[in-house]
């Protein structure tokens, strides 16, 4: 690419040099699409590291990224997903894994073995990953509280364990443990004659604390002096050319520049969090990378006359110290950044909120977007450069989205700084979220609201919202409706009656949950209207006039209150029956060593297989074009219903009715049509993508109990009924009886050990 080399000093570094474990690391040709996960595990076979979700999902890959603050003269570490970062990151840092702190040949480390003897795995896939996030937590800060531990642990999913003997092992760690967790605590009404204190036995709890060796900061390992001593590592201009994508690391931000003037569809990246995710999964090609983690003028965040300037490269989890801190010393001026802080917290997990940035958050253009509604709600002011305009200043407001994922930014310009405005004391700011789960997902509606007051009239106003259009949107009717108003239940009415009328979703609309989160939009500012509503009543010298029932308005977050209550029987010294003994595998799991299927090493001739899945949820199959996949070098063989006799097609666990290829009709998204056979995953997978499937939609599409009646679709013996009495002669004789319908919510699998099988041809009569 001739651009490229117009843009690239000569003495660019071509090498990765990064520490893994301690030990130096010196690559050569990295190539760009590589993750950080897909080094440790297929090029230093450090497997303890697992994939799970792919998209920073889950924590199952965390492992601790540390770096060298030369300003600061400290070392800071975070936990981060593997599956997502680039490698070509890593660059002048230490990469430390499960394998890193400790094994069972050796000895474990303190979270290791506390997480393993306090029954904190089952199946022990999501265990290396949780490990690693309160490792790196103790490595910052080896005085905790419980909320620094729930707050770490939010970007670990663990699907079969249970949170709650996690959470009892890591609670060890906190100073002073014993007095708020000990079994004498106030949890039982009985008192001294709570049960959980007379122990009659050690067996009488479920692991024994005294037993776990001490905790000490002092002999973790010590970063590696070269990183520290070596400047160039933090200095140099980077360039890694792969296969598809080259990426740069700039030294300063006119370097940055000259590379989008030059090639605008490169693609600036911080933490690779949506880009990441955006080529893996949705198939998208960006040629160019540009890393900007060591350029001065967008890594930075400054207190101005009116406001405080975040750097474009400033990860959250920095902009969340900042705010915390400025927070604490000008709470007047904060209600913006409050709001801000707070969102935060339900912002993906601590391993992305390491990484990612605000300003990736804005051009990402989601929806969805926790925050953009808050940058809305306030007249954020993004600090833009280019060639071709100069510098400029541009508003978050209703026109800064122009579509989908689209924004008013041109293609070379780059974003330098984003101003987050001060408060005022006549103000009210809050922002909202609601998501399936609290912690670590997206939204499904999203709010922010920002409202100021002339005594008692509103005289400002923007209502906010994500999740209720193809754009991050401002109400703007139900926003100037307000201005004039009286903070009071008429005011309520009126902006609902708006609210509806601005935001009339339709049944099809894109994202699906059409009325539900018509209900959100309202719901939202009703709490913001209770808060408001507070805060004006207090500031009047008034006591609040909220109803107890209305308390769905307060913001509830801290530690739970809880007690857990459980009898252990005895069955002898000698019987482990009935005891609570870790299960055998629970230390390999802790320190990664236990093997799942993906771990196992390779052997010659290995192939891998990938289903070819259906696109389409009630459809004929026409017709199966491979060729274009087929030509990829290294794809072996497709495989299809045409490929097994029909008895060797059908299976089922009790009766036999459903085939394993989908010969002629599919009955939903994803059956499986066919596979591939390739030489690697990655040539598998690629191959897969380009296999083409030419269906037909069938009629009838039924997809509730309703439509099933309305057209006759039961299955064979079908219903079956269990009788016993007269029941029409029971009801007869009822005083009252209660008629209605219940429906149960689907539930979406969510298991972290992704389904595998390795199979092996034996010696006796090609035996698998």
């Amino acid at each position: 690419m001739d651009a490229i080399n117009e843009v690239v000093p000569r003495n660019a570094e071509t090498a990765l040099v990064f520490f893994v474990n301690g030990k130096k690391v010196l690559e050569s040709n990295p190539d760009p699409e590589w993750t950080l996960l897909f080094y440790l595990r297929k090029k230093l076979k450090l497997t303890g590291t697992k994939y799970g979700c792919g998209e920073g999902g889950c924590g199952a890959c965390t492992v601790m990224v540390s770096k060298y603050l030369k300003n600061e003269d400290r070392i800071n570490h975070i936990a981060v997903n593997a599956c997502l970062i680039s490698v070509c990151a890593m660059h002048g840092l230490a990469v430390t894994t499960v394998e890193g702190i400790g094994s069972t040949q050796d000895r474990l480390h303190p979270v290791q073995e506390r997480i393993a003897k306090s029954h904190g795995s089952q199946c022990g896939f999501c265990t290396p990953g949780i490990v690693m996030s309160m490792y790196a937590l103790l490595r910052n800060n080896n005085k905790i509280a419980y909320e620094d531990i729930e707050g770490a642990l939010q970007g670990n999913l663990c699907r079969c364990t249970g949170y709650r003997p996690i959470i009892e092992g890591f609670k060890t760690f906190i100073e002073g443990w014993e007095n708020v967790y000990s079994t004498g605590g106030n949890m039982c009404k009985m008192g001294e004659n709570c049960c959980r204190i007379k122990k009659e036995t050690e067996h009488d709890i479920l692991f024994d604390p005294s037993a776990f060796r001490p905790y000490d900061p002092t002999q973790e390992p010590i970063f590696p002096p070269e990183l520290k001593l070596e400047n160039e590592y933090s200095t140099s201009y980077l360039v890694f050319r792969g296969e598809n994508v080259i990426w740069l690391r700039p030294r300063n931000l006119k370097e940055l520049v000259l590379v989008k003037s030059r090639i605008p569809d490169s693609k600036v990246v911080v933490g690779n969090t949506e880009i990441g995710v955006e080529m893996k999964f949705k198939k998208k090609f960006y040629p160019v990378l540009i890393s900007p983690t060591i350029i001065g003028e967008v890594n930075y965040c400054s207190i101005e006359n009116d406001g405080i300037l975040v750097g474009a490269a400033v990860t959250l989890t920095e902009l969340q110290i900042f705010l915390k801190s400025f927070i604490v010393e000008h709470p007047s001026k904060s209600k913006i950044f409050k709001a801000v802080n707070a969102m935060l917290h339900w912002f993906a997990g601590s391993q992305v909120r390491n990484v990612a940035s605000l300003t990736g958050n804005i051009v990402t253009a989601s929806p969805i977007s926790d925050l953009n509604p808050i940058l809305m709600a306030c007249s954020a002011v993004l600090n833009v450069y280019s060639t071709t305009n100069g510098s400029r200043q541009i508003t978050i407001d209703e026109n800064f989205f122009k579509g989908y994922r689209k924004t008013i930014l041109e293609d070379d310009e780059v974003v330098i700084s984003i101003k987050l405005p001060f408060s005022t004391n006549d103000q009210y700011f809050k922002s909202y979220k609601q998501a399936r789960r609290r912690d670590d997902d997206i939204s499904i509606v999203t709010a922010a609201f920002n409202v100021q007051f002339e005594g008692n009239k509103v005289i400002k106003s923007k209502l906010c919202y994500g999740g209720m259009g193809p754009t991050t949107l401002l109400a703007s009717k139900s926003s100037k409706m307000l201005l004039g108003k009286h903070w009071n239940h008429e005011t309520l009415s009126t902006v609902f009656h708006s609210l509806c009328e601005e935001f009339n979703l339709e049944f099809s609309v894109p994202g699906g949950m059409a009325e539900y989160r018509k209900s959100l939009c309202l719901s939202l500012f009703f709490k913001f209207y209770l808060n408001v509503k507070d805060k004006l009543d207090i500031s009047n010298g008034e006591s609040s006039t909220r109803p107890p029932k209305l308390s769905c308005g307060d913001e509830t977050r801290g530690e739970p209150s809880s007690s857990q209550y459980f009898e252990i029987r005895n069955s002898g010294e000698v019987d482990a029956l009935g005891k609570p003994l870790p299960h055998a595998s629970a230390m390999k799991h802790a320190t990664g060593e236990a093997i799942y299927c993906d771990d196992l090493p390779r052997i010659d001739g290995e192939l891998f297989l990938t289903l070819v899945l259906s696109s389409e949820s009630h459809a004929k199959i026409k017709s199966i074009d491979t060729t274009a996949a087929l030509s990829i070098p290294g794809v072996v063989a497709f495989f299809c219903a045409k490929d097994l006799e029909v008895d060797r097609n059908i299976w089922g666990s009790i009766i036999k009715d459903e085939e394993i290829f989908c010969s002629t009709y599919v009955t939903s998204r994803s059956c499986i049509v066919g596979a591939i056979v390739a030489t690697s995953e990655i040539v598998a997978k690629k191959a897969r993508d380009l296999v083409s499937i030419t269906y037909e939609r069938l009629q009838p599409v039924i997809v509730t109990l309703e439509d099933a009646i309305e057209h006759n679709s039961y299955f064979e013996n079908y219903p079956q009924t269990l009788s016993q009495g007269n029941v029409d002669e029971v009801f007869s004789k009822t005083k009252f009886t209660v008629e209605g319908k219940q429906r149960s919510g689907a539930q979406e699998h969510f298991y972290l050990e992704t389904i595998s099988a390795y199979a092996i041809r034996k010696e006796d009569e090609l035996e698998i």
